[in-house]
């Protein structure tokens, strides 16, 4: 890292967990001091912050933002020199499930134009959604490395759950999903017409990381 040069830092991006702000600057002239920073490819900041639903908060001191506020705040921060290379730690930590989904499309936006991003996060849902691929570490080893579709298939269990009612009583059975189609009792069923849901047994990322690992997530 000591024979690194600017170029070197213009293209990575960094958002940590806990974002670090000079409290008495307001938004806007935090993002132009550390856009400061940088020579080139400078994104605007206000722009930025529309998009993660902060245009209000422009000229507002960040001691008066919220976590949440601070946290896309710290996104918008990330790509200010519209980086190549992006880590992001926990980038919906704190947020509510509107400002999830911003952050999210934000992410999927960026993701679209090319950009690597490397994401840290306990939150499977999140990860399923934002990567194509996941990797599981443990104390400090990657333990294993797969998009979240093949995980799936691969742990899954190939079984159908089909819950209906008879007589007012709702009732769950499962079936085989290659002897699907010759099961007299699951044909009987659908021409019953009392289907609540059929769905698949498809396990989480999260079912995958502890049945793999053996340890919950923390």
């Amino acid at each position: 890292m000591k024979h690194t040069d600017t170029h070197f830092y213009n293209r990575l991006g960094v958002a940590f967990e806990t974002p670090n702000f000079y409290q008495k600057f307001t938004a806007a002239e935090n993002l132009q001091f550390f856009q400061s920073f940088y020579r080139k490819n400078r994104l605007d900041g206000q722009e930025l912050m529309a998009k993660m639903g902060l245009s209000d908060a422009y000229h507002t001191r960040v001691s008066e933002f919220s976590k949440g506020m601070k946290m896309r705040l710290n996104l918008c921060r990330a790509f200010l020199h519209d980086p190549e290379l992006i880590f992001l730690d926990e980038p919906t930590s704190g947020l509510d499930p509107v400002n999830v989904k911003k952050v999210k499309n934000f992410i999927l936006e960026k993701k679209a134009q090319g950009k690597t991003i490397i994401l840290n996060t306990h939150n499977m849902s999140v990860a399923e959604e934002l990567c194509d691929r996941v990797a599981f570490i443990v104390n400090g080893s990657i333990k294993l490395i797969e998009s979240p579709t093949v995980l799936k298939k691969q742990y899954s269990e190939k079984i159908v759950t089909v819950i209906y009612e008879n007589e007012g009583v709702e009732i769950r059975k499962q079936f085989e999903l290659k002897k699907l189609g010759q099961h007299t009792v699951f044909q009987n069923i659908l021409k019953q017409d009392q289907i609540v849901k059929i769905e698949t047994e498809e396990k989480t990322l999260e079912d995958i990381f502890i049945a793999f690992t053996g340890r919950n997530l923390q």
